[in-house]
C-alpha cells in the first residue's frame, strides 16, 4: 500500500502541469498558489494534525519555518506558475526532471559532497538533455508551434530553488518529525499568500473562477499539495528516500500524458529525446548516494 500511494502522489503531481495550464486560462499565478496553499493547509490539517507544532518554536526556527515556506512553497509554486504560461506541460516534466542533478550540485559545491567521473558525466548527459529539451518547440493546443525557452528557463530556475529547499528541510528543524514541518511549512505558506493576495486583491478572481477552473484548483490543493505530499513522506518514512525517489522517473511521463489529453499537446522527438538523456544523466548522479527526504513538489 505505502509503494502504491507513492506512485499516486508520483502521478498526481506529474499531471498537475496540465491543470495547472488549464486554471492559469482564466486566474493568474498569485492567486492559483493562494487557492492552492489554502486547500492544502486545509488537507494536510485534516488528515495529519501536527498537535503543538507551533508551540515552543525557538525565534530562530520561526525563522527557519519561514525561509523554508518562502522557498519550498510560495516561491516553487509561484515560479512554476508563471513559467507554465510560457511552456508546455510535458516541457515542465522533463525539466523539473532534472531537479537531482541540481540538488548534487549544490550538495557538492556548498557541503564538499564527491563528484567522481561517473557522477560528472551524469551532470553533462543531463545538461545535454535539457539543451534538446529547450530547443525542441512545442504543440500547444489552438497556437501552433511556439517557442519555450522563457518558461523552461524559469523551471531550471525553480530546480535550483528546490535545492535550497532541500537543504534547508535536511538541516533546520531536526528535532521536529519532517511530515510536521511539512504541514507547518504549507500552513505558513497561505498566511504568506493571504496577505499578499488582500493587498493585492488576487482573491477576487478566484470568486469569478468557473467550475472548471475550480476543479483544477481543487485537483491541484486537496490532490498535489494535500494528499501527494502526506504519500510521499509516509513513503519515505516507510521504505527510505532511496526506494521512494525512484518512483520519480515516472513524473514526466505523467506530465507528457496529462498534456497530451487534457490539452492536446504534441510530443516532439527531441523532447523525448532530451527528456530521456536527462533521466539516465539523473540515475548516474544519484546511483548510491543518499537521496534528499524533502517530497519532490510539482507544480
Amino acid at each position: 500500500m505505502t509503494r502504491l500511494n507513492v506512485l499516486l502522489a508520483v502521478l498526481i503531481w506529474g499531471a498537475s502541469f496540465a491543470f495547472t495550464k488549464r486554471a492559469l486560462a482564466e486566474v493568474s499565478p498569485l492567486a492559483l498558489v493562494l487557492a492552492r496553499c489554502g486547500l492544502g493547509s486545509l488537507t494536510m490539517l485534516a488528515l495529519w494534525r501536527p498537535r503543538g507544532a507551533f508551540r515552543g518554536l525557538a525565534p530562530v526556527e520561526w525563522l527557519q519555518l519561514s525561509a523554508i515556506s518562502l522557498s519550498g512553497v510560495v516561491g516553487q509554486q509561484t515560479i512554476q506558475a508563471y513559467a507554465l504560461r510560457h511552456t508546455s506541460a510535458n516541457h515542465a516534466g522533463w525539466m523539473l526532471a532534472a531537479t537531482p542533478i541540481v540538488v548534487a550540485l549544490a550538495m557538492a559545491a556548498f557541503f564538499g559532497e564527491r563528484m567522481g567521473p561517473r557522477r560528472w558525466g551524469g551532470f553533462a548527459l543531463a545538461a545535454a538533455g535539457t539543451l534538446l529539451v529547450a530547443l525542441s518547440r512545442q504543440l500547444v493546443a489552438g497556437a501552433g508551434l511556439m517557442s519555450t525557452g522563457w518558461g523552461d528557463f524559469l523551471f531550471l530556475l525553480s530546480c535550483g530553488n528546490w535545492a535550497l529547499y532541500v537543504i534547508m528541510m535536511d538541516r533546520w528543524l531536526k528535532s521536529r518529525s519532517q511530515r510536521d514541518v511539512t504541514v507547518m511549512s504549507m500552513a505558513a505558506g497561505f498566511a504568506i499568500m493571504a496577505a499578499a493576495a488582500l493587498v493585492g486583491g488576487q482573491w477576487r478572481q478566484l470568486l469569478g473562477a468557473s467550475a472548471p477552473v475550480w476543479a483544477c484548483l481543487v485537483y491541484l490543493g486537496v490532490l498535489s499539495s494535500g494528499l501527494g505530499y502526506l504519500f510521499w513522506n509516509a513513503g519515505v518514512e516507510a521504505i527510505g528516500p532511496s526506494a521512494t525517489s525512484a518512483f520519480l522517473y515516472l513524473e514526466p511521463i505523467a506530465a507528457l500524458a496529462a498534456g497530451r489529453l487534457m490539452l492536446g499537446e504534441g510530443i516532439a522527438a527531441t523532447a523525448v529525446s532530451g527528456g530521456a538523456l536527462i533521466l539516465v544523466g539523473v540515475y548516474w548522479v544519484n546511483a548510491g548516494r543518499r537521496l534528499p527526504e524533502a517530497p519532490e513538489e510539482a507544480a
